[in-house]
């Protein structure tokens, strides 16, 4: 009991940051107060747990402060699912139960079906569609969806509710209409499918997702601007040369990008328009970590032309290996930009090295992002503008070569989990070394990185 009162103290003292770790997940001052309260909570609760392995008292309770944040996240979005679908039915009778539910959708009509199953929210639809079209088992469909295989279940029986309700005053006319539901459904709805979810492809599910594209681009050129990039999303004043990027097919219908870099004196310009089905959904400013978990465009550029091309192996960073002592890295950098839709804004990290990565702090003044939606609602624009002195870099010359590589992530509807990614500008003479390495991860070994020619 005394460890207890001791804790509760010690982590008292930590309200004012355990506050403002709390902001971007809540909507009010109420609400942060609650979450840092349950925070608190939990965490004296289990307070020997933390003193059996004496780490930093505050990282703790903030990994507990976020994980509550994203249950009650995800929680929201159920039942706003939930009710929206409830509401829809509220003028029947009564739902149907578990025990009628067969027998409504069997003798449904396939159009009256179809619609139903269309009508459903994004995850139940995708649940439905997944493990009674395509046959996958719950276990699978729980690896893919990066959800418990309890939430999967309950997402079923739920769907399934609702599917009855819906089709109750469709009854009637059972047996050809199954057999021709059987056909055409299960034939548009796989392709549908297939096209959502490329990454259930994957054996591992690495940060940010498998890699789907095989790299066509080992050079890309950047041109000099002749005027300073006006940064509102629009792409239309750049004369920058575009390099084209796409996921294998099919997926290649669904998931592209066309990049273009610029530079002047003062600063490095990038701009690109990305096609994916699910665009903007990025939320993890809010979380502080996983940056890779929604959608992104991640360039990796040399910071000089020191370290020369192709870069050398003393660079690379192996992953999983213990450190063997200073490697020479400091040379590169990340540019991670995304659009987080919980403020609404562009966001921007930059990394230096790829071993025991240090954050860049860049002033609010010498950065812009801005970002713009597809009209069809599949695919975003954008734009970032940052200054060489900034991020660290020196002021590259006409014909100058530095490497550099590019993955461009792909984000699932809530904007928690990274589906999948391209991965391209990469050696065009890989090293056999470094040939069974998984395309995904060649970013993290800059030896396999392409060119980025700077030209006047």
């Amino acid at each position: 009991m005394a460890e207890n009162v001791d804790i509760w103290r010690e982590i008292a003292e930590l309200r004012g940051r355990l506050e403002a770790v709390a902001m971007p997940f809540c909507q009010s001052k109420a609400d942060v107060e609650d979450l840092v309260s349950r925070a608190i909570e939990r965490a004296v609760g289990n307070a020997a747990k933390y003193n059996a392995e004496k780490g930093n008292l505050f990282s703790w309770v903030r990994t507990i402060l976020v994980n509550l944040a994203v249950d009650d996240a995800r929680a929201r979005e159920i039942r706003k699912t939930y009710s929206c679908d409830m509401d829809e039915l509220a003028n029947d009778e009564a739902m149907a139960t578990s025990s009628t539910d067969e027998r409504l959708l069997a003798s449904s009509d396939e159009e009256a079906l179809k619609a139903a199953i269309n009508r459903l929210a994004p995850d139940y639809k995708k649940t439905v569609i997944m493990h009674y079209m395509m046959d996958m088992p719950l276990k699978e469909i729980a690896k893919v969806l990066h959800r418990p295989i309890g939430t999967v279940k309950w997402r079923l029986s739920v769907a399934k509710d609702v599917l009855a309700g819906m089709l109750k005053k469709t009854l009637g006319r059972p047996g050809t209409w199954m057999l021709l539901l059987v056909g055409l459904i299960t034939g548009c709805v796989a392709t549908y499918c297939i096209m959502r979810f490329p990454s259930r492809q994957a054996d591992e599910w690495p940060a940010g997702g498998q890699a789907f594209n095989t790299p066509k681009v080992h050079e890309i050129t950047v041109r000099r601007a002749p005027k300073e990039i006006k940064i509102d999303g629009d792409l239309g004043e750049w004369s920058a040369p575009v390099f084209e990027a796409a996921c294998n097919p099919p997926y290649d219908r669904d998931y592209s990008a066309s990049i273009r870099m610029m530079w002047d004196e003062k600063r490095l310009y990038i701009g690109g328009d990305i096609r994916t089905p699910d665009p903007m959904r990025n939320t993890s400013s809010a979380f502080g970590t996983h940056l890779f978990a929604g959608g992104s465009v991640i360039c990796r550029l040399a910071a000089t032309d020191e370290l020369g091309w192709p870069l050398l192996d003393k660079t690379s960073y192996v992953p999983q290996r213990a450190h063997q002592g200073l490697v020479q890295d400091d040379g590169l950098t990340s540019l991670v930009m995304y659009y987080d839709c919980s403020s609404g804004s562009a966001r921007l990290f930059l990394h230096r090295r790829m071993r025991y990565q240090e954050k860049i702090e860049m002033p609010a003044d010498s950065w812009r992002g801005a970002y713009r939606k597809h009209r069809d609602g599949r695919g975003y624009a954008f734009e970032y503008a940052l200054d060489w002195r900034s991020m660290g870099m020196t002021l590259p010359k006409p014909g100058e070569i530095r490497a550099n590589t590019w993955n461009i992530h792909f984000s699932d509807g809530d904007g928690f989990v990274g589906t999948g990614q391209i991965a391209e500008n990469i050696h065009a003479a890989m090293p056999e070394k470094y040939a069974r390495i998984n395309l995904f991860s060649l970013c993290f070994y800059p030896p396999t990185w392409g060119k980025a020619k700077f030209e006047r």
